[in-house]
């Protein structure tokens, strides 16, 4: 009896913890064949993009896959912006209101840089992943906190660096980091290089924690429920 209760507590834990192997069965060639057929478009229409990259997909997580994938092959990271948000954070860490006032003046600059030129750094690509997956129906967040990089530890960093997403699929929670899998910046020239990485995509949370340290731990997903 007492093995039998224990196995029924284990296959209830089991699916609580989110696994990119929980999509292995889907196909996403017809999500990223259809995210392919819209590259380029612009981001003066939110609603008709998101109805174009998901509107002849049948799942969740084709739908997930076609905006994610869309956005990591059309979006270039911007490097003086990067730049720019990492040197006023430090200089402005030990004055709150002056930092607050700094980061509502500054996210005009980013999201305006990114409706012209679709060019952007971490906080840009996680707001277009939540947005488009909104206006597909599909439950998505921004999560704010640690991006692990360089080879520095979370404990030495002064603040916050970095956001990326949590999206919630057949009522479970999966994580993601479109920033990290778009591609990088060139450091011979500071130009943006697109190459995908599809590790980000649904990463499984005890991995994913290894490189991303969120300021509320409850998503980090170690511990997840589907509220």
């Amino acid at each position: 009896m007492r093995n039998f209760i224990l196995l029924l507590l284990f296959l209830f834990i089991l699916p609580l913890y989110a696994q990119k192997s929980d999509f292995d069965k889907i196909n996403f060639w017809k999500a990223e064949y259809i995210a392919k057929q819209h590259k380029g478009e612009e981001l003066y229409n939110l609603p008709g993009l998101a109805y174009g990259l998901t509107s002849e997909l049948n799942t969740d997580a084709e739908r997930f896959r076609a905006i994610y994938f869309w956005v990591c092959h059309n979006i270039k990271g911007e490097y003086n912006l990067m730049n720019k948000n990492e040197h006023k954070r430090k200089k402005l860490k030990n004055n709150p209101e002056a930092l607050y006032i700094w980061n509502n003046q500054f996210k005009k600059e980013v999201f305006t840089r990114l409706l012209q030129k679709k060019e952007t750094l971490c906080t840009g690509y996680a707001y277009l992943i939540k947005e488009l997956s909104n206006l597909a129906g599909l439950e998505c967040e921004i999560i704010y906190g640690y991006g692990l990089a360089n080879h520095v530890k979370f404990d030495n960093m002064d603040a916050p660096n970095h956001s990326w997403n949590a999206v919630k699929l057949d009522g479970k929670w999966y994580l993601c980091d479109a920033t990290w899998s778009s591609g990088f910046i060139d450091m011979s020239n500071f130009l943006f290089a697109f190459e995908y990485e599809d590790a980000y995509f649904l990463m499984e949370p005890t991995e994913f924690v290894k490189s991303h340290r969120p300021i509320n731990d409850e998503w980090t997903l170690l511990v997840q429920n589907s509220n």
